[in-house]
């Protein structure tokens, strides 16, 4: 009788002494398996708003960190250029000096990238950078510098200016598309797809004056919302407007619900000009706004 209790006594004493100690019958199994290897990692660090504006011979320093849990391998920046009229330029091709062999797992990398001087004035120079590692595995991060002219410098572009223009919402069911090429007004029937540069876009009942572009693809407009206090409408030239396009962050074909005295600038497709637009009063169901549009 006392043997059959001290040997049922035994698991529970073996329990006891598992719990007081912290083992864990788990441990060390997988001791001898490899760690699980990560992608590698590409941060941009500075400048940290990821653009840069910049004239002809000016450098920008650009700094990268790369990291990876094994061993990186290699590294390559390359740089693309695009022309205002969203033309490519240059095809990507490695920046002088920024292909490398390298073997790290942290490291931080910098351009210094001085803007050629065969780069017209508002290109777009995409910069990407990659980090490969011993697996082949690869992780990029990008930059961008947009080319401005010198101060002072004449161009090539003027604006024309128009006044006191009326566009409607699509809830009243006419004059909800802006045609600013020809300065009409009109319903889907009225203005053709590629002439929709502007659409009043309320999902009806409601009436919340955002504007989007044509619904024509690749001939759609691009958006950029900003107002008064950011952008000086009445002295705005062709610099001051790309350079508040490029360096928003409220860019797409769809803006945020529009209120008195907000712009609204516009890029037109496939071509290097743009539209601005000053709401001066919004409500009842109608938008009323002067413009200013560019042309050589």
């Amino acid at each position: 009788m006392t043997f059959r209790k001290i040997h049922s006594l035994v698991p529970l004493f073996a329990l006891l002494m598992l719990v007081l100690t912290g083992c864990d019958p788990e441990e060390g199994k997988y001791d001898n398996e490899p760690p699980v290897d990560g992608d590698p990692q590409v941060t941009l660090i500075s400048p940290a708003n990821g653009y840069a504006l910049a004239r002809v011979g000016e450098t920008v320093d650009i700094t990268f960190e790369i990291f990876d849990n094994e061993l990186l391998t290699e590294w390559e920046a390359t740089e693309r250029w695009v022309s205002v009229s969203g033309v490519e330029v240059l095809a990507p091709t490695t920046i002088p000096g920024q292909l490398a062999a390298i073997a790290t797992t942290n490291a931080e990398r910098v351009i210094s990238y001085t803007v050629p001087s065969t780069v017209q004035v508002y290109t777009t120079i995409e910069i990407r950078a990659c980090a490969r590692d011993n697996k082949g595995k690869e992780a990029c991060a990008s930059f961008r510098i947009n080319v401005v002219p010198e101060q002072d410098s004449t161009t090539a572009f003027e604006l024309q200016s128009y006044t006191d223009d009326v566009l409607f919402s699509i809830t009243t069911g006419d004059d909800y598309n802006f045609d600013l090429i020809n300065r009409m007004v009109g319903s889907d029937l009225e203005i053709p797809a590629p002439n929709r540069y502007l659409r009043e876009s309320s999902i009806p009942p409601a009436i919340d004056y955002k504007l989007t572009s044509p619904i024509n693809n690749p001939m759609d407009s691009v958006l950029v919302t900003t107002n008064t206090s950011l952008f000086n409408f009445e002295e705005c030239t062709y610099e001051t407007i790309y350079r508040a396009y490029v360096t928003s962050n409220r860019i797409g074909v769809e803006t945020d619900p529009l209120q008195a005295e907000d712009v609204v600038i516009l890029k037109l497709p496939n071509t290097p000009h743009f539209a601005v637009f000053y709401f001066k009063s919004i409500g009842n169901g109608e938008m009323r706004f002067d413009y200013k549009y560019s042309y050589q």
